[in-house]
């Protein structure tokens, strides 16, 4: 009997999702800047949505939009299909026009689920294809995630980025690393269980040769409006960067996410 319910306890755990879409999981973008550890559930699919007003120093404000389609194709797997057109000002572009922006291809993979002291660990790759204006040829990121626990509630997220651009143009990097530091809380837990807070600390090196890396904080609020769809807003500032690297004075950024 001891083995027949120790078999069903493994084996309930092994078909409950990965993920669903939830206010306490997280993607790049909604709202901050780093992903969790975990992967969309096997056969579910999401669609999710971002719009951002940034300031970037010395140039106008900036509009974009970030939207994103994934599907869980695999147990603990998933790829995702994204665009970003925007207008006006941007860091690090002179232009202000419209544009139609990348297009990006990823593909998600979790390894393991977090036990005990040990983190949860995943990696992601992405594809951007030079659909935009001005582009530089396709270009790639290669992510490593870890989620661990932080005391009873929280939870740390460690992403470090490889970032390429094989045409980079003179007087551009071809490769540039990037890192960030993220941590999530549900706010009002064990009272309520319906929203995250989400605070981020990152730091990417300068796109440009000859300057520095950009250091950058944001706060930002996930909340479950249906069982499966979410919103999100967000607040983000780059603090500093070094030898003239092009950064945002202020950026907010509000989104919605649903799953099917």
């Amino acid at each position: 009997m001891r083995r027949f319910l120790l078999a069903a306890v493994v084996t309930a755990l092994w078909a409950v999702p990965a993920r669903a879409v939830d206010h306490n999981n997280l993607d790049a973008g909604r709202p901050l800047g780093f992903d969790d550890a975990d992967s969309l559930a096997f056969g579910e699919q999401a669609l999710e949505f971002g719009l951002g007003l940034g300031w970037p120093r010395h140039r106008p404000l900036g509009l974009d939009l970030d939207a994103e389609y994934l599907y869980g194709f695999a147990r603990n797997s998933h790829v995702s299909l994204g665009f970003d057109p925007s207008i006006g000002g941007r860091a690090g572009e002179g232009g202000t026009a419209f544009d139609v922006g990348n297009v990006s291809l990823g593909l998600f993979h979790n390894f393991n689920r977090q036990y005990g002291g040990m983190p949860a660990f995943s990696v992601r790759g992405d594809v951007f294809l030079p659909t935009g204006r001005d582009p530089e040829g396709v270009g790639f990121r290669l992510r490593g995630i870890a989620t661990r626990q932080a005391g009873q509630y929280g939870q740390l997220h460690l992403n470090v980025d490889l970032n390429g651009q094989p045409g980079a143009g003179r007087g551009q990097r071809v490769l540039y690393p990037g890192l960030a530091l993220g941590y999530s809380r549900p706010l009002g837990y064990p009272t309520r269980f319906d929203t995250t807070g989400v605070a981020m600390l990152s730091v990417q090196a300068g796109r440009r040769s000859g300057t520095g890396p950009v250091i950058g904080i944001g706060v930002g609020l996930r909340r479950q409006v249906t069982v499966r769809s979410v919103l999100d807003v967000g607040l983000q500032t780059d603090l500093a960067g070094a030898n003239g690297a092009p950064r945002d004075r202020l950026r907010i950024v509000a989104g919605y996410s649903t799953g099917f």
